[in-house]
């Protein structure tokens, strides 16, 4: 008798976007999941696991090639999914696609997000309200970066950073990302750490949304994290403001540095609020996806970790970027004191793998200002 788990499902046929993300901040625009295989990176042809609907490969030849590695998380991805739905999982059909995407391949306005067309460029909205209503969605959570701060930083440690600086530039232009460990020390990141702690406490995080009419069980399984946002300047955060002008004086310092390559080629000035982000320890997971598609004005995304003694093995977790002009995959672990930069747009499609751990992690954007400017101008009156 053949064990269940010796072969894997069926894939089912699927399309390349399905849908938008309200992040609530980032970029107060829209966020799309680009669809890819696990195994390839490839949009083309794209079919489903049918049991867990969580993963998607372009063929059955990668499909096989990863089941090894995907039929753990498979029954439990499937079981979670199951517990959550009052129905048996079906087959998705072109009517669950449309919901999702729209006809014709046009996403959806979805509670005054703006939308997009199926090449990620945001459609403008004839209506005036909700066109005032997007433009606040795009600059709410917008933030000036403090140069003087910055200035003082740099003034203290000035050898330092521009040790990082140009790690960061030579990382960027020849591999699309940079991860700096021991990026503050020990004693600045239990700081920080302590306050993430109190926030979680205090009950500010929520889950991550998908901003689609779909349900609580669709949601988790493109995103299961709980996030909340800061600035850095509000009560019982100071340590996460240390941390903020800390990335802010590195990533100025690099834009702003001569021949320093591809960053040369973009005006930064601002940035998001800091995104602080758990992963519960119940396989939580995000899957394939793209920070910016659609030219919102995001070029480096910034990511440092709070997970004291991680083991990927064990806990699994880790950052899997599929980086466009790379062969395979980079795996990034989420360890203490670790930081990460890699360019936010479409070279950079990335997933967060199941964590058995409970993970925390802190993003902040930063903006190119021409790009930002182009989408803003959109929805100015």
């Amino acid at each position: 008798m053949t064990d269940e788990n010796s072969m894997p499902p069926s894939i089912t046929s699927t399309t390349g976007f399905i849908g938008e993300c309200n992040t609530s901040g980032v970029s107060s625009s829209t966020e799309q999941f680009i669809i890819c295989c696990k195994v390839c990176g490839s949009l083309n042809g794209l079919r489903r696991c049918s049991r867990c609907k969580s993963v998607y490969y372009c063929s059955q030849v990668h499909q096989q090639v990863d089941w090894r590695v995907h039929k753990i998380e498979c029954k439990k991805f499937a079981t979670n999914l199951a517990s959550k739905s009052n129905s048996t999982m079906t087959v998705e059909t072109q009517q669950n696609h449309d919901r999702l995407l729209g006809k014709n391949g046009v996403t959806n306005t979805v509670n005054g997000v703006p939308s997009t067309n199926a090449n990620g460029v945001l459609k403008k909205s004839t209506n005036a309200q909700q066109k005032d209503e997007q433009y606040k969605r795009l600059t709410e959570n917008t933030m000036q970066v403090n140069v003087n701060l910055m200035e003082n930083s740099l003034a203290s440690s000035e050898l330092r950073y521009d040790s990082l600086c140009k790690q960061i530039i030579r990382d960027m232009n020849m591999y699309g990302m940079c991860v700096v460990d021991d990026f503050l020390g020990m004693n600045y990141g239990l700081g920080i750490l302590n306050e993430v702690h109190g926030l979680y406490a205090a009950g500010v995080f929520q889950n991550g949304q998908v901003a689609s009419n779909t349900v609580d069980a669709d949601v988790k399984t493109i995103r299961g994290d709980k996030i909340t946002w800061v600035k850095g300047t509000e009560q019982h955060c100071q340590s996460i403001g240390f941390l903020i002008n800390q990335i802010d004086t590195v990533v100025i310092s690099a834009n702003r540095m001569k021949d320093n390559g591809l960053l040369g080629e973009y005006k930064i000035r601002e940035r998001t609020k800091a995104m602080v982000a758990c992963y519960p320890p119940t396989g939580s997971h995000y899957i394939l996806h793209v920070d910016n598609p659609n030219r919102d004005g995001r070029v480096i995304t910034a990511i440092y970790y709070l997970n004291l003694h991680w083991d990927a093995l064990r806990s699994g977790g880790s950052l899997r970027i599929f980086p466009e002009h790379g062969m395979g995959v980079a795996d990034i672990e989420p360890k203490f004191d670790r930081i990460i930069f890699f360019w936010s747009d479409r070279r950079n499609p990335h997933e967060v793998q199941p964590s058995h751990r409970t993970r925390y992690a802190i993003t902040v954007w930063y903006f190119d200002a021409d790009e930002r400017e182009m989408a803003l101008s959109q929805y100015k009156n």
